[in-house]
């Protein structure tokens, strides 16, 4: 069975320079060469302890990276797997050699007339979600004991595992006047039968035959950048440098990146405290619109999202209503009298609409306006412990209401907007009263080594029952182990298919293939109708999984909005900058393997059956999302874009989207009150009204 390109294999992953393998006297050496292989691995990437996977270590064919061919697979009959003494952070592993490997066999004397002979492997650790102790199909390498140069992919350490049935083959001596090893400049040694480690860590290369050779599994793609050494300029430039290099959708969003620098640096050179160097970086990924660009910052929630008023969950209707959906009991908003189906008509002052577009996001960046206005509702209330905020409020009487709220501490609504992919479990299913199945996946994030076979379990339960038709609920999954996708998305697939390329910055200016999203085939598989919700929280992995479903017409895509719309590969984007600000900025592009278009980036899946969200659906306590998929499934409407549905005020509409238009960067002035409030400290609580509107300006 064959599996994934390379370098889709070590997404996450980066370099961890170790120190070479001491060389072996004569007395430990013997005639067949290394028996076992042996040592530790260390992960920095922050995303891993979190999505509970399991992990492996194995004989890893070294031949597509060797011949730089991305589309490389080894055979199945070539997996020699070891064991592990550790997670996926951290542990020790060892490997045992076979007699004979399987493998693609090279050729490095440039003699055509003698057969390649030379087997090349790493030791690699990867992530097992696919049911056994195998790296199956669509699982992947994580960490290898070679080193890879950041964005060349060029070998330029760390230790492979060689072996030739007879002495006398050639293997490259060191790496030559360029740098690389395995290019036409390296110099040659002469090699042993049987196995043999060489390190790439000294020049000339090191020959180990010891029976027992230990080295480490290092970090090539996805290592934390760690600048939080460095003064705030430092890490600005350093940060700013990279991103421009290797974020890869700057076409498609218009960025003028000297304008950013131009933009951002003079504010880095004022910094004086975290909050200012925190708040600036926020800035800088609010002019890159994308969902997938996010941040922690301490400071950041201490002063200005800790302090909430009781209302958990705003909405924004297709008229531009800003709706209270949720009021928490025992709350300033509950106190005043405003309830579940109010409107929201000023804000301090402001409409309330223009005071939801001017709130900046202080946790993540939007890739698109339906997703950016999800997640400014979310925070729009927000602000310091302490402070007040002025509200006016219609009834559904028509009634309107004034009202000046003190926050108390309440992240309630950020919670609401962002749980919904952390808490529960990852798939729930059950029959509904329609008779349709119904399976929900909140995340492809959580207990990554368990939850394909969760998703298996519960489609095998609904068609056993005999379910006419099944919704797949996709709804706030904001994404994770793309894999794990893909492996769920193969039980409704006819074959594997090639979903998309992925490209990266390759240090020369431009991005290169670096190999590709393959939907898996899994079991049990399922030919019924099929319908998937979504919402503007829809979105990286999650995104992929409703394209796949779609484009080739094998579900129905319901939702009041397109799906989020970010897709950029994140796993080499993690950042720890000065203060403790965590950060996140994508690196990979997927692309149609076809055309070469990005994928779904800036627009989102459009739903085949548009569900218009009004205040009558905002305050009712059906899901009409759902209740509309039901009705296309059990009703045989499998049509594609044009679907009609009546609303619920009983209008009939044709349920097509136009066309979404990407979020450009609007370059502004940097705005002095920004600088006001954060640098000169007003005293005693700031407010943030000033500050939101300007770094959304």
């Amino acid at each position: 069975m064959k599996r994934m390109a390379l370098v889709v294999v070590i997404v996450f992953v980066m370099v961890g320079a170790l120190g070479p393998a001491g060389a072996p006297s004569r007395a430990q050496e013997t005639a067949a060469g290394p028996r076992l292989i042996s040592g530790s691995y260390t992960t920095t990437n922050p995303i891993y302890p979190t999505i509970g996977a399991q992990t492996g270590v194995l004989l890893y064919d070294l031949s597509g990276l060797v011949q730089g061919d991305f589309d490389f697979q080894p055979p199945d009959e070539a997996q020699v797997l070891g064991t592990l003494d550790g997670d996926i952070v951290s542990g020790e592993y060892t490997i045992a050699l076979p007699g004979s490997p399987v493998g693609q066999a090279l050729d490095f004397d440039g003699d055509a007339t003698t057969p390649p002979a030379v087997r090349v492997f790493a030791a690699a650790t990867f992530i097992e979600f696919r049911g056994d102790e195998r790296m199956n199909r669509g699982e992947m390498p994580l960490d290898l004991s070679v080193r890879l140069e950041p964005l060349s992919f060029n070998l330029i350490g760390g230790h492979v595992i060689v072996w030739t049935p007879g002495k006398g083959e050639q293997f490259p001596a060191g790496f030559g006047a360029d740098g690389v090893a395995f290019t036409a400049d390296d110099p040659l040694l002469t090699l042993p039968a049987g196995w043999s480690v060489v390190s790439l860590e000294t020049e000339p290369f090191t020959l180990l035959r010891e029976a027992t050779v230990t080295f480490p599994i290092v970090e090539n793609f996805g290592s934390l950048n760690d600048y939080s050494d460095m003064g705030y300029l430092g890490a600005w430039e350093t940060l700013f440098r990279r991103t421009a290099e290797t974020y890869p959708f700057s076409a498609e969003k218009a960025l003028d990146w000297e304008a950013i620098y131009a933009e951002i640096t003079p504010l880095v050179k004022r910094a004086v405290t975290d909050l200012d160097f925190h708040l600036i970086i926020t800035r800088f990924g609010n002019l890159i619109p994308d969902t997938h660009i996010g941040y922690v910052s301490l400071p950041v929630m201490q002063s200005f999202l800790l302090g909430g008023v009781g209302i958990n969950r705003l909405t924004v209707t297709d008229e531009d209503e800003v709706v209270v959906v949720e009021v928490r009991r025992r709350s300033a908003a509950n106190d005043v009298g405003i309830r579940a189906g109010d409107v929201l008509v000023e804000v301090d002052g402001s409409p309330a609409l223009q005071a939801l577009d001017e709130t900046p996001l202080l946790l993540t960046s939007a890739s698109t306006p339906h997703s950016r206005r999800y997640l400014q509702a979310a925070t729009m209330l927000q602000g310091p412990v302490g402070s007040s905020v002025g509200l006016t409020w219609r009834t559904p009487a028509g009634q309107q209401r004034s009202a000046t709220l003190t926050r108390s501490a309440d992240v309630n609504a950020i919670l609401a907007a962002f749980g919904a992919s952390v808490f529960g479990d990852p798939v729930e299913s059950y029959v509904l009263p329609s008779g349709l199945g119904y399976i929900r996946v909140r995340s492809f994030s959580q207990e990554v080594s368990q939850a394909g076979a969760r998703f298996a379990e519960a489609l095998r339960e609904l068609t056993d029952a005999g379910v006419p038709g099944i919704v797949l609920d996709l709804r706030d999954n904001s994404g994770g182990l793309v894999q794990l996708a893909m492996d769920m998305a193969g039980h409704f697939a006819a074959d594997y298919e090639r979903l998309s390329d992925l490209y990266y910055a390759d240090g020369t200016g431009d991005f290169a293939y670096r190999g590709f999203i393959e939907v898996l085939l899994s079991e049990p598989a399922y030919e019924g109708p099929l319908a998937v919700l979504v919402n503007e929280m829809t979105g990286s992995a999650g995104d992929l999984f409703v394209y796949a479903l779609q484009h080739r017409g094998r579900a129905l895509v319901v939702g009041e909005t397109p799906s989020g719309g970010f897709t950029g590969e994140v796993g080499d984007g993690q950042y720890l900058l000065p203060g403790g600000l965590q950060m996140q900025i994508p690196t990979g592009r997927p692309t149609d393997p076809v055309s070469g278009a990005a994928l779904i980036e800036g627009t989102g899946v459009l739903p085949d059956v548009r569900v218009p969200r009004t205040w009558q659906s905002v305050i009712s306590p059906q899901d009409e999302v759902l209740q509309a998929a039901e009705a296309a499934l059990l009703g045989g409407g499998s049509e594609r874009r044009g679907v009609q549905e009546r609303d619920p005020r009983g209008r009939t509409t044709l349920n097509t989207l136009p066309a979404p238009t990407l979020l450009r960067t609007s370059m502004r002035p940097p705005c002095r009150s920004t600088i006001a409030l954060t640098m000169e400290r007003p005293s005693p609580v700031p407010s943030t009204s000033g500050l939101l509107a300007c770094l959304t300006r």
